[in-house]
């Protein structure tokens, strides 16, 4: 997993453009779904289009990351001095990611109400998750179980709003 993100990191710090785009996907574009997604589910007239798929992330994030954390804390690539740290490094464990878990959840959730929204919103969660590799502040293996972390959120709370 080091090499796969030695061969992304590599490219940090070496253009301007990259640079720039990959620090507004890690640092804004979660934000930026967040608010399309509010304005979607408010122009459709259906705020559970919104409030489901955040539900979803916030439980990711706040619940499973957490007891993930509490039993396995991961030095970010950061601490290690081998990377091209591009934006500020959160102080919570690298392991898993918490940008990839929200957007997956919420990307994975959008499945049951619109599948070509989903897919777009996957795709920025791609987009998300890889530029926190490029940025320097995870691994890949970070962004693979939040991915992971996301998408059983997403069924957890699927199953329990339909009991």
């Amino acid at each position: 997993m080091i090499s796969v993100f030695k061969n992304i990191n590599k490219f940090a710090g070496k253009s301007k453009f990259w640079d720039s785009l990959a620090i507004f996907c890690a640092v804004y574009l979660l934000y930026i779904l967040i608010a399309i997604l509010l304005i979607l589910s408010l122009m459709a007239y259906n705020l559970r289009i919104f409030f489901y798929p955040l539900f979803s992330g916030l439980f990711a994030i706040l619940i499973i990351d957490t007891i993930i954390y509490i039993f396995y804390k991961e030095a970010r690539p950061s601490t290690l001095k081998i990377s091209k740290v591009l934006i500020n490094v959160p102080k919570n464990p690298s392991f898993p990611s918490r940008h990839a878990s929200i957007s997956f959840a919420i990307s994975s959730f959008l499945f049951f109400y619109n599948i070509p929204l989903a897919i777009a919103f996957v795709v920025c969660a791609c987009f998300i998750s890889m530029a926190r590799v490029f940025c320097g502040v995870h691994w890949f293996k970070d962004i693979l179980a939040g991915a992971f972390v996301g998408i059983i959120s997403t069924l957890i709370i699927y199953s329990l709003i339909n009991l």
